[in-house]
């Protein structure tokens, strides 16, 4: 790696790192609806006296039938978040990388 390369890196990298970022911060803000949906619906599912179990487990069964498609869709929207923060660290860390890189072609 020569010196315009790191130079051309370090002018693209920042652009990358924010899309990432913002990739990231959707998308935290759609799992936090998702969870937001879910916890309405359960709620919804409880005022409508459609749980009635003696013990969590009964009510966890009773909740199930109505909020299935809500946890799968959190599940998703977390593995989803997991991924999308991966590419913003490896953008985070290239960056401070390449910033090192440079620190040590000018002692060199």
């Amino acid at each position: 790696m020569n010196r315009s390369d790191v130079i051309l890196e370090l002018q693209l990298v920042p652009e990358l790192l924010r899309q990432a970022e913002a990739i990231y911060v959707d998308a935290v803000s759609e799992l936090s609806w998702a969870k937001h949906q879910l916890l309405a619906k359960e709620c919804e599912v409880i005022g409508d006296g459609l749980v009635t179990g003696k013990n969590e487990l009964q009510r966890q069964a009773e909740m199930w039938p109505h909020t299935k498609e809500l946890q799968e869709q959190v599940l998703r929207m977390e593995d989803a978040v997991e991924h999308t923060k991966v590419e913003f660290h490896f953008y985070k860390r290239k960056l401070e990388n390449l910033q090192t890189i440079a620190k040590l072609m000018t002692i060199l």
